[in-house]
């Protein structure tokens, strides 16, 4: 005769933890993804974004956009290679850009 699929047996006792993680346990989004309102818009090739919690970024894009202050954009970043000023902010480079809604 084969074994049922589930066990009747009691799982192992654990112990609680004594020390809090040193890592977050939950997954988190990927650094180069930014969603957040247009500060600086126009034609470009540089914009102004602030994300949710207040963060100001200068994006360069080389892609052909426009873009208005106000709208909410999602943006896959990498760093900013070139000795650009794109105003205020952490300078990034806009791999590319996305409208939200």
């Amino acid at each position: 005769m084969s074994e049922p699929p589930f066990s009747s047996q009691t799982p192992p006792a654990t112990t609680p933890p004594t020390v809090p993680p040193q890592s977050p346990s939950d997954p988190r989004p990927p650094n180069d993804l930014l969603v957040g309102r247009v500060t600086r818009g126009g034609s470009g090739p540089c914009f102004g974004l602030e994300t949710d919690d207040g963060k100001q970024y200068a994006l360069y894009s080389a892609e052909s956009l426009s873009l208005k202050v106000g709208e909410t954009i999602r943006v896959r970043t990498a760093p900013l290679h070139l000795k650009i000023n794109c105003g205020p902010g952490e300078h990034l480079s806009a791999v590319t850009v996305s409208r939200v809604g």
